[in-house]
Formats: C-alpha cells, sequence, structure tokens
C-alpha cells in the first residue's frame, strides 16, 4: 500500500492565487506524463498539489478551463519572447520584425523542450466554437497576424489566403522545429533560422 501525500497546509487568506498557480504547475508535470487531457483525473491534479479535489473548483470551472490555463502560460511565454525580439528590431523594417519573431519561435522551441511539446502534444477534449475562440493559442496567432499587417501597411503583399497566412507561417516553422528536433542530424539551430528566412521569402513579395 502506497503512503498518501501529506496534506497541503492551507493558504493564508488572500493566497488563492498561490494556489492557482500550484494547480497549474501540478496540471503541467502531470501533463507532461500522461500527454491528454482525457488522461488526466483532477483528483490527480488535487493530489499532486496537495489539496482536495473540490478545491480546484474554487479556480477553474472543469478540467479543460485547467488545462487550457496551464498550456496558456507556455502561449504567453512564448509570445512574450517573440514580441521582445521583435521589439529590439526598428519599426521602419516590419519584415526583419517579423523574422525576429519567428527566430525567437524557434529559440523557445529549443530552448524549453517539455514546455514547448505540451502545447503541441497534449491531446485536447473537443469544445464548441464559440468556446474554441478563447483558447491561447490565439494569442500566438493575433501576434502574427499583427506582423503581417505591418509587412502589409509597409508595401509588402502576402501571397495566398490573407486568413490562413499566420497559420501558414505558424504551420511551417513548426513543422520544420519538429524535424529538426526528431531527425538524427547535427543540433545547429541556424538550420530553424535559415527556414525562417526561406517562409517569408515564400510568403511575402513587393
Amino acid at each position: 500500500m502506497t503512503e498518501s501525500p501529506a496534506a497541503r497546509p492551507r493558504n493564508p487568506r488572500g493566497q488563492g492565487d498561490r494556489l492557482r498557480e500550484e494547480l497549474l504547475s501540478a496540471t503541467e508535470r502531470l501533463l507532461e506524463q500522461v500527454g491528454s487531457e482525457d488522461a488526466l483525473s483532477l483528483r490527480a491534479v488535487a493530489r499532486e498539489a496537495g489539496v482536495a479535489a473540490p478545491s480546484i473548483y474554487r479556480h477553474f470551472a472543469d478540467k479543460t478551463e485547467l488545462v487550457w490555463a496551464t498550456m496558456q502560460v507556455s502561449y504567453e511565454r512564448l509570445v512574450e519572447d517573440m514580441a521582445a525580439a521583435g521589439a529590439l528590431v526598428p519599426e521602419g523594417d516590419p519584415v526583419a520584425r517579423l523574422r525576429a519573431r519567428l527566430r525567437a519561435y524557434c529559440t523557445y522551441a529549443v530552448d524549453h523542450p517539455a514546455k514547448y511539446r505540451l502545447l503541441y502534444e497534449t491531446r485536447q477534449s473537443p469544445v464548441g466554437p464559440e468556446r474554441l475562440a478563447q483558447h491561447p493559442a490565439g494569442l500566438l496567432v493575433r501576434g502574427l497576424h499583427d506582423a503581417l499587417a505591418a509587412c502589409e501597411e509597409a508595401g509588402w503583399r502576402v501571397r495566398g489566403s490573407r486568413e490562413e497566412a499566420p497559420y501558414v507561417l505558424w504551420s511551417a516553422v513548426h513543422g520544420r522545429v519538429m524535424l529538426w528536433q526528431v531527425l538524427p542530424a547535427a543540433k545547429n539551430p541556424e538550420r530553424l533560422h535559415r527556414f525562417v528566412d526561406e517562409i517569408l521569402e515564400l510568403l511575402l513579395e513587393r
């Protein structure tokens, strides 16, 4: 018989945010193990965080909300890194700013492989269109949309469907990152940066 984990001390009044962060950290650790929202149980999350399962409902309406909130931490970190990289480039060169953002995306994937996998390898339960619109991946898509809009304002034309262009960039760079990670080749991040240059040349024109 295994020993049950020690009960977690109750947070003092006003420290609900601390419990929320602990639940997110516990969920992240478990998702890295089970890889699926369906395989994740709220009881396991509560046990990992050292709280009673009903405590979770004080912060999250259901398991999907908990999983999305956990993923949002990584999406926010990724988007912040991309925005910071773009901000280092002068505003007068929006293509160079977009290039810097996409290279930062690659760097994040290389530097944080476990958190990056969490974003793309966590199988999630289907939801309706209205709820799907609130998915944390929207942070990334909107950032790419705005960066492309800045390129258009500077006189560049986006080839193909403008609506799909952010997804073309996202899926192309993500696919290249995944190939880079799994293929038994020398791990030179510069190959990812060169791919970013290639995809921008294909997507943008004067």
